[in-house]
């Protein structure tokens, strides 16, 4: 059983690893629309896009942050990637919610980058909630997140 349970431990990350270290394409198709997926599309030019930026995949971590806490309901900032997935599913679920955010691409704008860069952003998505802050996605946690900012 302790065998077993070794190799688990030392195999599982292997595979998570494998996962997460695939490649970005990006292409542009008839109409002109940019495209990024996890392979070249067959018959098609593409370029690999070197990512600077992890996705963060594993458990959501939420903590504190040293902003003030607002009077009102404090604003929510989403920093993202274009590619991310995760950044896609807190997006929708905060739209699904009727919650307004201000998004923050961390590869495409200069201000998302620098203010990513202040929070010692290890990976996408950031989420920062007044003074709460989530790395990763994770909806029930944000869902807290958010009743304990009065949404």
């Amino acid at each position: 059983m302790r065998r077993v349970l070794l190799l688990v431990f030392l195999i599982v990350p292997l595979l998570f690893t494998a996962v997460t270290d695939a490649g970005v394409y990006k292409w542009t198709d008839e109409s002109g629309k940019t495209h990024y997926t996890d392979s070249p599309p067959p018959g098609r030019k593409a370029q690999e896009v070197k990512l600077q930026v992890k996705s963060l995949s594993g458990p959501a971590v939420v903590s504190k942050t040293n902003a003030p806490v607002a009077a009102t309901r404090p604003k929510i900032r989403l920093f993202s990637a274009v590619w991310c997935g995760y950044c896609k599913l807190a997006k929708t679920h905060l739209a699904r919610r009727g919650v307004a955010f201000e998004e923050l691409d961390v590869e495409q704008s200069a201000t998302g980058r620098d203010e990513y860069r202040r929070l010692d952003g290890r990976g996408v998505p950031v989420i920062l909630v007044g003074d709460q802050r989530m790395d990763g996605f994770d909806p029930a946690a944000l869902d807290v997140m958010l009743k304990n900012a009065g949404y």
